[in-house]
């Protein structure tokens, strides 16, 4: 890294103010995190949140059992709503199906509502799906 590039993070993070930014950030993180988790419980309970972390960016949603994560990447994605499928984060073999849901760059509640609301209607599309390719093969 270019030596004044050095000098000016030097700056940033000796500065008075940068604690007082970071417990900013921290309480707004946390303010996310915890409207996403209660639009969550309210709007789609049946997807576990095994986890709420004490701190970072993404919560953890364990999809129903049987439930395709690629199917329901898709489903979100076209519903409005960027998630990422959680097999590529275990190093083995997932023990269940998961998605890894962002809250840091959400513009606030409303938005977070209805993402969830997205979410909903993402998991429904892929809940008939799964019940149309079900019906098909009797």
């Amino acid at each position: 890294m270019p030596r004044p590039l050095q000098e000016a993070a030097l700056e940033l993070v000796g500065s008075p103010a940068w604690p007082r930014h970071l417990r900013a950030v921290a309480a707004e993180l946390r303010s996310r995190r915890d409207t996403l988790t209660t639009a969550l419980a309210l709007g789609l309970p049946e997807l576990a949140l095994p986890h709420v972390p004490s701190g970072g960016y993404h919560l953890w949603l364990r999809l129903p059992d049987g439930t395709q994560e690629p199917a329901f990447t898709a489903a979100a994605l076209r519903a409005g709503v960027a998630v990422t499928p959680g097999r590529p984060y275990f190093s083995a073999e997932p023990p269940a199906p998961h998605i890894r849901l962002s809250f840091a760059a959400a513009a606030g509640a409303e938005e977070i509502a209805e993402g969830v609301r997205r979410l909903r209607s993402a998991r429904d599309e892929v809940l008939a799906e799964t019940v149309r390719h079900r019906t098909s093969r009797l």
